[in-house]
Formats: C-alpha cells, sequence, structure tokens
C-alpha cells in the first residue's frame, strides 16, 4: 500500500509519542522485537524468493535465503546473544586523590525515532538488516521501502505490519521522489541512508536543517589487488563467481581488478578459462540475476561501447551476448581502460571488469589511495608480508583477504565506509553503538577534592589544584 506524505507524518507521531512514554525498553522487549522481526523473515521465506524473481526477473532463491532474508536472520540472533552485555552501563576510572569517592558511568540510552531508507539492490536485507542495530538498541523504526522493486516492498510492508505495532517499527512505500524526499526533512533522531553518493547530498542537507544524525552507506569503485602469488586458477575463479554475483548489484562487490605487469594476458586467459567451466552458457541460467531495470541495462552496455571506441579489449569471458529481454549480462572484461572512461571513473553496480597493470606493490597501494575510498578494497594472493601491508596502508571501509564481501556481512562486525563510501556504519557492537546515545553520568561524593576548589570565593586550595595540573613530574 503506498504511503502518503500526511500518512507518513502520522506515523512518526505516533511513534515519537509511544518513545516517550517508555525511552529505555528492557532487555526482554527488545528481545522479543527481534524475535519477531526474524519471524518475519521465516514466515514470509517462499513469498519473498517469488517478489524478488518478478522484481529483478531473474533471483535464485538461494541468494534470497542467504543474503537478503538470512541476513537479517543471521544479525538478529547475533543481537539476541550480545544484547545484555551491550545493554549493560560502562563505569569509567576516576581519580581517587582528585574525586574521592565520587563514581562515572556511561549509560546506554536509545536515540528515539530512527528512519531507515532502503535501496533496490537489496530490497529486504538493507531495509531490515540494520533494523536489528535500531531496535537492538532500544529504538522505534520506520522504513522507507525502495520504489524500484514495488513486489518485494509491499510484502514487506504487509509481513512486517503482521508481526508488529505500527509504534514500534514500520514500513512505508512512496511511488515518486518526492516522497523520499519528504522523508528526509523529518525531525529523526538518526536517519540511516543505502544507496549512492549524489542522493546522500540531498539527505545531508535536508538532515542538517533538522540537525538529524545521519549514517550513510555509500559504495565505489571497491580495487582488488593481485599479487605474484594471487594470480592463479583457483583466485581468480573466486574473484569471478563473487563479481557476478547478484549481477554485480553490491555496494561491496569488486569494481576493478590491478594485476602484475606482464601478467595481464595471463590472467585473462585464467578468467576465460575459469569462468567458461563455471559456466558454459550463463545468460538464461538459474544463476544469473537480471539487471534491476532497461535503464541501468543500458547504462552498463554504454560503458563497453565507449571502451570498444576508445580500442580497448572488451572480452565476454565465455563468448556470450547480453539478453535485452531477460536483462541478464555476461561476465565481461575491459582491457586496461584509460582513467578517462567510465569504467574507471563510475561504480559498476553490473559484471563488468576492469583490468589493470601495475609496476609494484607500492605503485598500486598508492593508486588506490589517491582516489575515492572505496567501501571495500581486496587483496588476492599468498604473500602475507603483502597482505598485512594491504590491510593497514590502503584507506578503505574494510578490507577483504582472499575473500569478497564477508567483511561486511559477518554481524560481528562493522559495516561502513568514509568519504565518498559513506559515513559512520552499522552491524557489531559498533552498530549498536551507532543508535545509542552514549550518556555521560557523573555522580559527586561529598569528599571531592576538585569539587571543594571550585567552591568561591577561590583561596589556596583552588590554586593548589590548578598548579598541580601544570607540574612536571
Amino acid at each position: 500500500m503506498l504511503t502518503t506524505e500526511k500518512e507518513l507524518d502520522r506515523l512518526f507521531y505516533a511513534q515519537k509519542e509511544a518513545f516517550l512514554k517508555n525511552s529505555m525498553p528492557s532487555l526482554e522487549e527488545r528481545i522479543d522485537r527481534l524475535k519477531r522481526l526474524e519471524a518475519a523473515m521465516v514466515k514470509n521465506r517462499i513469498g519473498f524468493q517469488k517478489t524478488l524473481r518478478e522484481d529483478f526477473g531473474a533471483h535464485h532463491s538461494f541468494v534470497t535465503d542467504l543474503f537478503e532474508t538470512g541476513g537479517v536472520i543471521g544479525r538478529s540472533r547475533y543481537i539476541q546473544a550480545m544484547l545484555a552485555d551491550w545493554m549493560k552501563p560502562s563505569p569509567r576510572e576516576l581519580d581517587p586523590a582528585a574525586h574521592g569517592g565520587s563514581k562515572a558511568q556511561v549509560i546506554r540510552q536509545p536515540k528515539g525515532v530512527i528512519g531507515n531508507m532502503a535501496p533496490w539492490n537489496f530490497p529486504i536485507e538493507c531495509a531490515l538488516v540494520m533494523v536489528n542495530d535500531m531496535l537492538g538498541a532500544g529504538n522505534r523504526v520506520i522504513v522507507k521501502a525502495s520504489r524500484q522493486t514495488p513486489a518485494t516492498s509491499a510484502l514487506m510492508q504487509q509481513a512486517i505490519s503482521a508481526e508488529f505495532d505500527e509504534t514500534e517499527l514500520a514500513v512505508v512505500c512512496g511511488d515518486h521522489v518526492s516522497f523520499a524526499e519528504y522523508f528526509c526533512t523529518l525531525p529523526w533522531n538518526h536517519l540511516t541512508y543505502t544507496g549512492g553518493g549524489e542522493v546522500a547530498k540531498g539527505i545531508l542537507r535536508h538532515a542538517a536543517e533538522n540537525l538529524t544524525q545521519v549514517t550513510l552507506e555509500l559504495g565505489g569503485k571497491n580495487p582488488t589487488l593481485f599479487t605474484q602469488e594471487g594470480v592463479c586458477e583457483l583466485l581468480v575463479e573466486r574473484f569471478l563467481y563473487n563479481r557476478v554475483f547478484k549481477g554485480g548489484q553490491v555496494c561491496t562487490s569488486p569494481d576493478y581488478a590491478l594485476v602484475p605487469e606482464g601478467r595481464v594476458d595471463e590472467w585473462v586467459t585464467l578468467a576465460k578459462k575459469t569462468w567458461t567451466g563455471m559456466y558454459p552458457t550463463y545468460v538464461g541460467h538459474a544463476d544469473a540475476t537480471g539487471t534491476i531495470n532497461r535503464r541501468h541495462y543500458d547504462r552498463l552496455l554504454g560503458y563497453l561501447d565507449e571502451a570498444r571506441k576508445a580500442g580497448c579489449d572488451v572480452i565476454s569471458l565465455n563468448g556470450e551476448e547480453p539478453n535485452p529481454d531477460t536483462l541478464q549480462i555476461p561476465m565481461y572484461v575491459v582491457v586496461e581502460p584509460d582513467e578517462s572512461l567510465d569504467v574507471m571513473k563510475d561504480e559498476m553496480f553490473g559484471p563488468i571488469t576492469a583490468v589493470k597493470s601495475y609496476k609494484s606493490f607500492d605503485d598500486a597501494v598508492d593508486y588506490i589511495n589517491r582516489r575515492d575510498r572505496p567501501l571495500a578494497a581486496y587483496i588476492v594472493g599468498r604473500e602475507r608480508d603483502l597482505i598485512e601491508k594491504f590491510q593497514t596502508r590502503v584507506l578503505s571501509g574494510g578490507v577483504g583477504v582472499n575473500v569478497f564481501g564477508l567483511q561486511g556481512a559477518h554481524p560481528a562486525l562493522p559495516f561502513g565506509g568514509t568519504g565518498a563510501s559513506g559515513m559512520g556504519c552499522h552491524s557489531g557492537f559498533e552498530g549498536f553503538l551507532t543508535y545509542t546515545h552514549n550518556k555521560s553520568v557523573f555522580e559527586c561524593a561529598d569528599d571531592s577534592l576538585v569539587m571543594a576548589s571550585l567552591k568561591g570565593p577561590y583561596g589556596e586550595l583552588a590554586q593548589a589544584v590548578a598548579d598541580s595540573i601544570f607540574a612536571t613530574s
């Protein structure tokens, strides 16, 4: 059911009132909400498989189970196991010589009513997985579902309303950009957006009017650096099947590959061999996710046309052509594209990989760090010294070593980027803290020297306390 701006207002202020009446829900209440979110995924497992196929044209049930609904369930269960410890006040040490018997602690207090704006590429996972963090932190939540996945968004709205009172958690659906813009203007206690950078700039402008705290989960061109030992059949194959996962429409998907100088041809040969071995026919295969719509399909093919006109080798790894009816695109590589081409400027969000050579490891790291900071950076190889240098020197939201995406998918790890790839994080204990206000509490004892020194008129004690700050050992 489509939501009007008037209805959104009503929901928002109903949640505000409900939060004021219960601004510190108990552990039991929070666990109950997490269990109901989990139940919504379990009860609608088959329904979500069907709606995602409808919205994408082709979408494997395994992908839905593991990375859409399953991702929500996994984080719910993890937070349920950890929440009792996370909610405990955090005591802080005070110097007894200065503060006597005074006490200090940090209390984990919910922020209030949180808005979550979901993208189309993971319309369930990105809508609800961080809702676990929000509910676990004790907040009320309104999710704006993607209008580009109407079937999935409608079912999600039904599934959540069946398990939750609207003052706890609600899903809203709008059919115009203006609704999304209006969503940003409400005085949220926190607002999270997952999507593209240009839209994020507008969201920040709207949020600034209300001084709303914002978490941005964006994307970027995620590099993969192949070391000398990384150019092997096993690891090239691993790169490819992760690169094409969900048709490449994943914010943590590896975007381009850096290969040692003199080994690009070998890398391409290995890619052709392994890809053709996995998928002699990929277009039309049950594993092949369709591009979300014709606009994005045409955008991706436009990148290939531009690269061909610029003289690049553009290779379909198993010789297939795209299918305009199913909007499925085979795996392509573009060899040594110039920096001016769109394949090196734009986030692909599709199964197209630019492959470029590098002279030295240091050159490759410098190349990555001089570009916009990616959400993920990957190193593929066995050289321990290079792996350790990469994970500490490369500037990125997260790092995967011989793996792609799991650094952002495991519920114990924070997920987020900086700069062009985002702001703030969700997931893990850090995600719980994102949606929590860490309230400082200081309880002063009567024997506090500092407090005694503040009593006017200031005298010798006040001067002695001040002088002690500047004393050197």
